[in-house]
């Protein structure tokens, strides 16, 4: 497992679709976060005193890291959902997954490695994100002459750890997805089909259908939703639910792609004989 790990870290490190992912993660948190309220609240009418307070009070750095992780139910889902397709359906688009399995530990080790790999790299995405996030504040706290005042250490840490939970969360399902079409681009296709549009559809029927609420409770999205709500964060998502449900649906579906990879490359990890 250890060979694996290292394997894949490397792999995952000379290719450019996490550094592509991350930096435009970390552009979406900071511009959507932080740029278009500040658009707003700079052009909103002076006379709507409480309003321009409000909204100034989400972009300093004391309430930063809770703006940043308020981004991650309506966008992040996608962004993460992405890496996680690339992670694995790269494999079948280069033709590599058989020299892999030819060369290295099982198939199963494999799949969770690279899982495993991928998870660490959306930790360094999320800490990158809250950190510009911070960045940002601070910006925007010298140029509109406020003091600096810092969140409590516990709160940030429960802010990344809200962030890293959800990325984990998609970033499981792209890689799910990934493996079940064998490929990029219909793995991407309905993923974000049904992150962008099939699931919030449904978590807004089961608002006025309440026969519709148990499967709202097992959607990643509105789960996602609650987790930030949870933190007193109004998400840039509206509809929190119930639980973790969908997390845990994301880990299944994921145990059931390592299983389906295993049955679709048996034999195709051996070497041919010599001649």
């Amino acid at each position: 497992m250890r060979n694996a790990l290292a394997s894949e870290a490397l792999l995952l490190r000379r290719r450019l679709a996490p550094f592509v992912v991350g930096c435009t993660w970390i552009v979406l948190v900071v511009g959507f976060g932080f740029g278009v309220p500040y658009i707003v609240y700079a052009t909103l009418d002076p006379a709507k005193t409480a309003d321009r307070v409000a909204l100034l009070e989400m972009l300093l750095p004391s309430a930063a890291h809770t703006t940043a992780v308020g981004s991650y139910p309506m966008f992040g889902g996608a962004i993460m959902l992405i890496l996680g397709v690339l992670v694995t359906g790269a494999e079948y688009r280069w033709g590599t997954w058989p020299a892999r399995l030819a060369q290295g530990p099982g198939r199963a080790q494999v799949v969770i490695a690279k899982v495993l790999v991928g998870a660490a790299a959306v930790v360094v995405i999320a800490a990158a994100a809250l950190a510009a996030s911070m960045v940002t504040s601070v910006v925007i706290a010298s140029v509109e002459g406020r003091p600096l005042t810092w969140p409590a250490l516990s709160a940030v840490a429960a802010s990344l750890g809200v962030a890293v939970f959800i990325s984990v969360a998609w970033l499981s399902l792209g890689a799910a997805l990934g493996v079940i079409f064998r490929g990029v681009g219909t793995a991407l296709a309905v993923g974000l089909v049904w992150t962008l549009g099939l699931e919030n559809a449904l978590s807004g029927l089961a608002g006025v259908v309440p026969a519709l609420e148990p499967v709202r409770v097992i959607l990643l999205g509105p789960t996602s939703g609650s987790l930030v709500a949870a933190l007193g964060v109004p998400s840039l998502s509206e509809g929190g639910s119930r639980g973790s449900g969908g997390v845990r649906e994301r880990a299944g579906r994921l145990r059931r792609a390592a299983r389906l990879h295993r049955r679709r490359n048996r034999g195709r990890d051996r070497p041919d004989p010599p001649p």
